[in-house]
């Protein structure tokens, strides 16, 4: 593949290229099988990645085999030799042992080789090599040296001779007579001709020895390397963008050097996997119909969005590439391909990328006073501002985005509704932009878009299915074309064989193939090799014969042995599984720790070379993101992993006999459970040694739930240092990811571990255990006594002298007492939270402001709206007094919250006077329309005016309309707003519906108001716990909905459902109500009383 790059020069560009790195590797054959292996399999990946950077890639040429019959036949074997001298000049590779070679020997008495030979330097001598016929007694091997030397560019020619004591060395007991065939010379006349042959070499070029590969290796890489840092130096070249204006082009290349990487990474993959000789033909019916899509610009009639769907691997990112390289309009292209780079799966840089390119300024905000850190709370992010640019510019400017692998796209967990839902992608999309997206099918993402855009009305899409390779003679082409790039050849039967498979229409498979035929290196084995490969029937187990060959090349270790099953074995297994085990992916140091810890030490440790050499090889199937982390490319791959490296899942199906034992492929369920469980019990273990971080509490507690260790994660959930960073906000954390995971880590023991103690017992216990260290450090006797928590307050005020300490356990027991809070134990909550107030210095307002807070939340879902009130005003006076950056935002949050307690206490006049104010403190934010907190105070606002409208007395009804009308246009602001900011899904998006349902009922209408409790209801049942008092609310009020409408049976279950609820939460006063009720309709359900014969429920 040629890389097509641009260099800008004044007022216009120049288009370069640059060539590949490929250097032929002349020796002979069987003596250097070791060598050449090691040098595929070791050195030549790092050469690639270091090629890569420098925008070219390395292909050298191994021609142990490659040259099929047909060439062969027509004696163009050494002409095809010397021509391929030339393709890869300057660059040359040669390795000399002890042997000479095969050559023409006039003595010999072996016919058959000397016409074989005569005829092939005949085809050499017409093909152009006419200064053969004067060393027709030469070897093929000094053939190609002379043609390196004397007849070919190769300046960049390197030798490396073996020591001459190597045979000695390697046998040392003496050469076996078939050993000495392959190592020793041939006869006393080759020996002249190869001392002659070295003499020469060393009169005119610079020689290494080596007496291993290794050592070879190393000498090689030092070499190549140098070469090509000065033949492929950094220049201020960037990759043509073809189908950009010159105009944007100069935008891109003036942006800075980490801006214009993140856009040109794009383009590179688009110019390595766009090539027209990747594919051959495939898809050329698609590039039409892309054509017309991209070309019906400004057509009303057609639809803006085209979808390409297909299986994994059916080469939808090729046909993109090949598609967007040959674009050509005036319309801009932007390009996206997900996965081609560590960032490009975050949807908040696809949409910065995109913004670059249009020159969009995303420095300022979208109103009129530019977007500022102070009016920007806590939960949003630049993903927000980001996707409203993104709106804004697909509604004034004229361009075709094509995103490819929309499988792959992701956002953090706080913004996964902005994937789920499609909010990022405008409702309505102009007929001045045009989209094409490509997703493999079956896919999450895949549901999630066609779900949304086939009720989108105007943005409906249209979409075509790439099926793969159907006509053989194409992927015959593919197969040949991935070869050639390596001078690599197949015969008619070998192309055959391959590109008849059941999987051959796909073309990842055929390229997986050609990859694995490229770095094998006995040809008279190939047959046999392709045979192997093929045989797979999925492509599951074609990834086995994958990995079973990286375990063999880079996992084993001479100090252990194969399992006795015959599975592959070695670090490499177990790194793989690992990966393919851990939550988010691992560093190379966890990778390395953990084959530490599981066994890989001394002779057998695993090194960081050991894991670059693995890595380079596998890089196409593993990803390195910009943290560090490595994960598994591919979904087949993964799957690939757990199927076959890890012993096979059910639902593999073998359809015929292989060559791999059954038990390998088709473990029975509890198998595969023991070895996940094991895989992440030896991670948990791991994690556990490691200082602790985000990353260890990010997978830890993750990997003992997986592996069932209940009690294992009952430990981690209650150590104050984990349990502290679960609870607290930072930068790795903004966005409360943590917090959630504390939530279903409770929820899962809960439900598969009833006798591990719960949360109020286990966090009282964790603070009172803190408490009486601290005593006990103090050389004080801590009172024990379990009941109660006051004493050892008292006793760690009196005695604890050290500020810190005391400040640390009252975080301790605030985090501990909000987090009861937000899960519903309100009474063991409120006693740590006033535990906490206790303990805090006078001083420390910063930590006083958030127990008053925590505190008052707390009250206010107890129903002590007075408490709540007090605590909140207090909370207040402590902010007012801290150091915290946005004062005045927090403060109007309180001020919020505050009223909701008045509209609760149905104090109006109080509520209205504090809106006043919370609007003028808004009013001091910039750009405040933006916040959540503002749409708060709105759905205060429109909360206060569906009260004062059900004071108007009925008479007055256009009175009352009027207000009800002016609520429910906030309400429906707000909800617009909250599923945009927080998710359909969100505990706010149902409070609004919650509230829109309260309104419809006071307005008299029962339909819309059921229909409004049932999609709160909806969300209270997925998000939250089954027995939080907000499910209860809800139920209650739909349960009265249902009475007014005699649906008797539906209102009982409700009332039901409401009282369990608030029976383990509050006293009777506050479900004495619900009790009556539902006694009521389980009397009316009893009696079979019809809805009609009933008037008053």
């Amino acid at each position: 593949t040629l890389l097509y790059t641009i260099k800008f020069e004044s007022d216009h560009m120049n288009c370069q290229i640059k060539s590949p790195c490929c250097p032929f590797i002349s020796s002979t054959f069987k003596d250097f099988h070791e060598e050449r292996d090691y040098l595929v399999k070791h050195i030549f990946p790092e050469l690639q990645q270091i090629c890569k950077d420098k925008c070219t890639y390395f292909a050298p040429i191994d021609l142990r085999w490659g040259i099929n019959k047909n060439q062969s036949q027509a004696g163009r074997v050494i002409s095809l030799c010397l021509d391929y001298i030339h393709t890869g000049s300057p660059y040359f590779i040669c390795l000399l042992g002890d042997r000479y070679g095969y050559h023409y020997d006039e003595e010999t008495s072996d016919q058959s080789s000397k016409d074989w030979f005569r005829k092939n330097l005949e085809v050499a001598y017409k093909e152009g090599h006419t200064w053969i016929y004067s060393h027709k007694d030469k070897s093929i091997t000094e053939l190609e040296i002379i043609s390196a030397l004397e007849h070919s560019d190769c300046t960049r020619s390197f030798f490396y001779f073996r020591d001459q004591d190597y045979v000695k060395k390697k046998f040392p007991d003496g050469p076996t007579e078939e050993q000495r065939q392959i190592y020793c010379v041939e006869n006393a006349k080759s020996s002249e001709k190869l001392v002659r042959l070295k003499d020469k070499i060393r009169a005119s070029q610079k020689v290494a020895t080596f007496s291993s590969a290794k050592e070879l290796g190393d000498i090689l890489l030092r070499d190549l390397k140098a070469a090509i840092e000065i033949d492929y130096k950094d220049s201020d070249t960037m990759v043509r963008l073809p189908h950009l204006p010159p105009v944007v082009n100069e935008r891109i290349h003036n942006l800075t050097p980490e801006k214009r990487e993140m856009i040109l990474s794009h383009h590179l993959f688009e110019a390595r996997n766009g090539d027209p000789s990747r594919l051959a033909d495939f898809g050329l019916g698609l590039l039409d119909t892309l054509n017309s899509h991209a070309y019906s610009i400004g057509e009303p009639t057609s639809k803006p969005i085209l979808l390409i769907t297909g299986q994994q691997g059916c080469g939808k990112s090729t046909l993109l590439s090949r598609w967007a390289l040959q674009y050509d309009s005036d319309v801009p292209l932007i390009t996206h391909y997900i996965g081609c780079s560590t960032y490009s799966r975050d949807l908040s840089y696809m949409l910065e990328n995109v913004l670059q390119i249009l020159g969009v300024n995303l420095e300022e905000g979208s109103g009129e006073v530019p977007l500022t850190a102070q009016c920007t709370s806590k939960q949003w992010s630049a993903l927000q501002d980001n996707i409203e640019h993104f709106n804004q510019a697909i509604q004034k400017q004229r361009f075709v985005l094509a995103i490819d692998c929309l499988e792959s796209l992701s956002a953090d967990s706080d913004h996964s509704h902005v994937i789920e839902d499609f909010t990022w992608l405008p409702n309505s999309i102009p007929d001045t932009c045009r989209i094409i997206i490509t997703c493999t099918t079956p896919s999450q993402h895949y549901d999630y878009f066609t779900r949304n855009y086939n009720s989108k009305g105007e943005a409906n899409f249209t979409e075509h299915v790439l099926g793969g390779i159907t006509d053989v003679s194409e992927r015959n082409v593919v197969v040949q074309k991935h070869l050639e790039t390596y001078c690599k050849h197949l015969d008619p039967q070998q192309l055959h064989t391959i590109c008849n498979t059941s999987l051959s229409h796909n073309p990842m498979y055929l390229v997986a193939v050609a990859n694995e035929l490229r770095v094998f290196g006995i040809y008279e084995e190939v047959d046999s090799q392709i045979d192997n490969i093929v045989e797979a029937p999925t492509q599951e187990e074609l990834w086995y014969n994958i990995f079973i060959r990286w375990c063999r090349d880079y996992g084993w270790s001479d100090n252990l042995q194969s399992h006795p099953s015959g599975e592959p074995f070695g670090w490499v297994q177990d790194a793989l599984c690992f990966i393919a085990m851990s939550r988010r992916g691992l560093t190379e140091t966890e990778i390395l720790g953990a084959l530490y810890m599981i066994g890989y030490r001394d002779s057998s440790e695993v090194r960081s070379a050991d894991w670059a050499s693995f890595y380079r090889a596998a890089q196409d199937s593993l990803i390195k993101e910009h943290t560090g982390i490595f994960s598994l490319a591919h979904g087949c791959v993964q799957k690939a992993v757990l199927c076959s490296v890890m012993g096979g899942t059910p639902e593999v199906n073998v359809t015929r006999a292989t060559r791999y034992p059954t038990h390998q492929l088709r473990r029975m369920p509890s198998m595969f459970r023991r070895t996940h469980n094991c895989y992440h019990t030896k991670l948990a273990k791991y994690f556990e040694t490691q200082p602790t971080n985000w990353r260890v509490l990010e997978e830890l507690p993750w990997h003992w739930s997986q592996a069932h260790e209940w009690g294992k994660l009952h430990e981690i959930v209650r150590t104050p240092r984990y349990f502290e960073l679960f609870r607290s906000s930072s930068e790795i954390n903004q966005f409360n990811t943590f917090k959630i995971d504390l939530f279903r880590y409770w929820d899962e023991m809960k439900q598969h571990a009833p006798n591990i103690p719960g949360p109020a017992e286990t966090y009282n216990g964790m603070v009172r255990k803190e408490l009486i260290r601290a005593v006990e450090e103090c050389g004080e006797t801590p009172d024990q006594a379990e009941e109660d928590l006051a004493r050892l307050v008292s006793q760690v005020r009196d005695c604890v002298s050290s500020k810190e300490r005391v400040v640390k356990l009252s975080k301790s027991a605030w985090l501990a007492g909000q987090f009861l809070g937000e899960i519903c134990d309100y009474e063991p909550g409120t006693q740590l939270l006033k535990h906490a107030l206790k303990l805090c210095p006078g001083k420390e307002v910063d930590l006083l402001y958030q127990i008053n807070y925590s505190l008052g939340k707390v009250y206010y879902y107890k129903v002590e709206w007075q408490h709540a009130r007090s605590s909140f005003n207090e909370a207040i006076e402590k902010l007012r007094l801290s150091s915290l950056e946005n004062k005045l935002e927090e403060e109007c949050a309180l001020y919020n919250n505050i009223v909701s307690t008045y509209l609760l206490l149905k104090q109006l006049d109080e509520a209205e006077n504090l809106l006043r104010e919370t609007k003028n403190k808004f009013g001091m934010l910039s750009n405040y329309k933006k916040s959540p907190g503002y749409y708060m105070y709105r759905f205060n606002k429109s909360r206060l005016l569906t009260k004062r409208a059900n004071k108007i007395p009925n008479e007055h009804v256009a009175e009352k309309s009027a207000l009800f009308a002016k609520a429910n246009r906030i309400f429906d602001k707000t909800l617009d707003f909250r599923k945009r900011h927080y998710g359909w899904r969100h505990p706010l998006v149902a409070l609004n519906w919650q509230e829109k349902g309260f309104l419809y009922r006071q307005w008299e209408n029962r339909g819309q108001s059921e229909v409004c409790f049932k999609n709160a209801l909806k969300i209270y049942d997925e998000v939250l716990s089954h027995d939080h008092v907000l499910r209860a609310t809800c139920n209650y009020h739909l349960g009265m909905i249902y009475e007014e409408l005699y649906k008797w049976e539906d209102a009982l279950s409700c009332f039901e459902i409401a009282l369990e609820i608030r029976q383990k939460r509050y006293s009777k006063r506050f479900w004495k109500d619900i009790a009556r009720r539902q006694q009521n309709c389980r009397k009316r359900v009893r009696l079979k009383v019809p809805s009609s014969e009933d008037r008053s429920p």
